[in-house]
């Protein structure tokens, strides 16, 4: 199914447990933001370190979830916050389950070998096959859309340029990099040159050594059911 029209509409996954919508007031840290939730201020986990200056304004409707977990400092995590008409998923952890799940419902056609692969240094988030060959690949999630363009990362990541260095060094693998656009409005995807120069030109030369792209959206519907959207290209110029 790769390649398949952008209007399709996948269910991917459906998120457990009791949604709520809460109104954006700050984010006192990077992992922490102040909800108004039925005329109470409602602290909650935000599982992003990206900027999201573009999405994360005072009053933006925000969806959250209750979490039974010991020791946290919150009972909420943020899911998603509304921009624009419609929701942008903002929990990092996402886009390797959604990518996970493409495989399993065989979206895009490749098989898991291994998952957190010891890279040097670092830990890469697959291995995949397909036709016969292997992909050592990250996955990235992005937030950050303008004028129908994804754009990536919206913060520095030395990271994200570092991981690439790694794959690109990996001796039994092709490298692959696939960025999960958490948006639905988005054409194609851009390495985010004005905010991360070295990311970009990590990129762009990875790409000259071996280093293949791809992107694909999702959405959130019904404020529980995020969907595939389609494969979107990646352009580096």
């Amino acid at each position: 199914m790769e390649g398949v029209k952008q209007s399709v509409r996948v269910p991917l996954l459906n998120i457990p447990g009791k949604i709520r919508r809460g109104s954006f007031i700050t984010r006192p840290n990077r992992f922490t933001v102040l909800l108004e939730y039925d005329g109470r201020t409602l602290p909650c986990h935000l599982h992003d370190p990206g900027r999201l200056s573009e999405l994360l304004l005072p009053g933006a409707p925000v969806l959250f979830r209750e979490i039974q977990s010991i020791g946290r400092k919150t009972q909420y995590d943020v899911l998603a916050v509304r921009s624009l008409g419609l929701w942008v998923i903002t929990d990092s952890r996402m886009p390797n389950i959604l990518l996970k799940r493409t495989i399993e419902l065989s979206i895009l056609d490749y098989k898991i070998i291994d998952e957190e692969v010891r890279c040097g240094d670092s830990r890469i988030d697959y291995l995949l096959e397909k036709d016969g060959l292997r992909f050592i690949t990250e996955v990235k999630g992005c937030t950050l859309c303008r004028e129908g363009t994804a754009l990536f990362p919206d913060a520095p990541t030395s990271r994200g340029s570092r991981q690439i260095e790694r794959m690109l060094a990996y001796p039994r693998a092709s490298p692959l990099l696939v960025f999960v656009v958490m948006r639905p409005d988005a054409n194609s995807l851009r390495p985010n040159m004005e905010t991360d120069p070295l990311f970009y030109q990590t990129v762009k030369e990875g790409s000259r050594r071996g280093l293949s792209t791809m992107a694909f959206k999702v959405s959130l519907e019904n404020e529980r059911v995020i969907h595939y959207r389609g494969n979107i290209p990646v352009i580096i110029d």
